[in-house]
């Protein structure tokens, strides 16, 4: 029996780190109401959004591999997600820069025929580079701040040259799916040969 791998993320930089694998899979989006999550706490909120994901799309692929994430940044206690606005976009800017955040991943896995089923944060340390007005300015203006936790995406070089250090997962950061996590699972369901 041919299983699939399914990402449950309509994000163009986990579809990207995906195909980096060379595995088969197939994209679909789960449709939830992330603000359905009540928990305060930006960890266990991670986790919780990521497991809510892989659910949703299991009931559609119930013997498949589910892989589901969700990303933000927490800066002094506050969840910074996606900005409404280009103003609320700006204000994130600006308060990021400068300091030190920490970017949370909640991940799911979900194999229900080798019954793995993994759900975590991967907490990434991010510090921030001193941003002129003129550098958040310029990057508002050239790149689409409103599709991004926290108004930037370090994915691109754009974003990257944000930030001036992590400690963490490299592909939790910069793509929101940390595949030292991912791989282990892959090949535990039998689907990654490397």
């Amino acid at each position: 029996m041919s299983r699939l791998i399914i990402l449950a993320s309509k994000s163009p930089q986990r579809k990207s780190i995906m195909q980096a694998l060379r595995v088969e899979f197939k994209v679909v989006p789960a449709d939830i109401n992330e603000q359905a999550v009540s928990t305060t706490d930006p960890e266990k909120r991670a986790a919780l959004i990521a497991q809510n994901k892989a659910k949703f799309v299991q009931k559609s692929f119930p013997q498949d591999i589910i892989v589901a994430a969700d990303t933000y940044i927490v800066l002094n206690g506050q969840i910074l997600e996606k900005p409404q606005t280009l103003a609320e976009a700006r204000e994130m800017l600006v308060k990021q820069s400068g300091q030190i955040a920490t970017e949370l991943t909640g991940f799911c896995y979900l194999d229900p025929v080798k019954d793995i089923r993994v759900v975590k944060t991967v907490a990434v340390e991010v510090e921030f580079r001193h941003l002129s007005n003129a550098e958040i300015d310029h990057y508002i203006a050239a790149q689409p701040v409103m599709t991004w936790s926290a108004a930037f995406c370090p994915a691109y070089d754009s974003g990257a040259s944000l930030i001036k250090r992590i400690s963490g997962s490299l592909t939790g950061f910069t793509h929101g799916l940390p595949l030292e996590e991912l791989i282990p699972l892959l090949q535990q369901s039998k689907v990654l040969k490397i």
